[in-house]
Parts: C-alpha cells; sequence; structure tokens
C-alpha cells in the first residue's frame, strides 16, 4: 500500500463512528473533489481557495443538512413502497431542493465577500431547480426505494459528485451566457 492510501485509510479510521459525522466528512470531500475536477477538467490555474469553499458547503451544511433531513422525511413518511418513494421525492424537490440550491449560491457569495449576495441565486436558482428535477428525480426515486438511512447521505453523496460539478459549472457561467451558447449550438 503506498503511503498516500495508508493515510486515507489511517484518517478514515479516526474518523467518529458518528453517520452525522463521516456523512459530513464524505459529502464535504465530494464537493471539493468536484471543484478540483472542473478545475483540471477546464484547465484552470489551481485555486485552493475554491476547493474549500467546496469543502466548508460539503462539511458544514449539505452533509449534516441532508443527513437530518433524511431522519426528519423518513418519519414523516415511513415505508419504501412506491407511492411512499415518489412521495418523498416530490416533497424534496418542492420543499428543500429550493432551499439547498439557494443556499448554495448564496453561502457561497457570503464567503466570496461579494455585496449582493442574493443576485446570483436569483439568477441560476430556476434553471439549477429544473436540472435538479431531471437528475434527482430518478435518484432519489432509486434512493428512497432501496436505501436504509444510514446509507443515504453515502449514496446521495456519490450522485452528488456528479451534481456538485454541475454546481461548479453553474457557479462558473452567467445564465444569459449559458442561453447564448445552447443557441448557438442548437442552430449548426
Amino acid at each position: 500500500m503506498t503511503s498516500s492510501v495508508k493515510n486515507v485509510v489511517n484518517f478514515l479510521r479516526r474518523i467518529p463512528k458518528s453517520h452525522l459525522v463521516r456523512n459530513a466528512v464524505f459529502v464535504g470531500a465530494t464537493y471539493a473533489t468536484s471543484e478540483w475536477v472542473q478545475q483540471t477538467v477546464l484547465g484552470e490555474k489551481r485555486d485552493p481557495t475554491k476547493v474549500k469553499r467546496m469543502a466548508i458547503w460539503g462539511f458544514c451544511f449539505n452533509g449534516p443538512g441532508n443527513y437530518a433531513w433524511y431522519k426528519v422525511l423518513d418519519k414523516m413518511l415511513p415505508g419504501k413502497s412506491i407511492k411512499i418513494a415518489l412521495t418523498k421525492v416530490f416533497v424534496e424537490k418542492l420543499t428543500m431542493s429550493p432551499i439547498w440550491y439557494a443556499g448554495f449560491f448564496i453561502v457561497h457569495n457570503i464567503m466570496e465577500g461579494k455585496d449582493d449576495i442574493f443576485s446570483e441565486a436569483k439568477e441560476k436558482i430556476i434553471p439549477t431547480y429544473l436540472v435538479g428535477c431531471t437528475f434527482w428525480i430518478p435518484a432519489q426515486t432509486l434512493n428512497f426505494l432501496f436505501l436504509p438511512h444510514v446509507y443515504r447521505v453515502a449514496y446521495v453523496g456519490i450522485a452528488g459528485f456528479i451534481w456538485a460539478n454541475f454546481l461548479c459549472f453553474m457557479k462558473r457561467h452567467h445564465v444569459a451566457d449559458l442561453s447564448r451558447k445552447l443557441e448557438y449550438v442548437s442552430e449548426e
């Protein structure tokens, strides 16, 4: 085993056996890795500050928040039937998703020290929500149908790696610019 793998294994062994803490660490790492992937794929200069902000979002907000949310949702809607799973998905899409998406942009703008912390959320929440529905409705249906509560945040973290890459993408672009690019592609 290489020394870097040993370091990761030793770090993971030291994480408390709390599902909350492990999920927070996992989601924080997932978001940080997504930002690093975006920087690599786009050929950008490494920006550890952006990576740290994504880690903070995942570790302090998204991981613990989703852990608590799924506990509440499972108490409100116990069971794993298709009807219950779809109800959970639509309750989440209509309640928590808009909060998470707005929170993502607002918290990042606070960490970036921007004066207007709401403008980016206003610009990007609707397109982010629409793409989120196409991605998360099938992903969460599988989650609620097949996984026990203790594995839900980890599953969402894995699916969230894909989603976090999308959020990193959205963070970098203005919606108007994306619309123009999409119009250009559709004309070809």
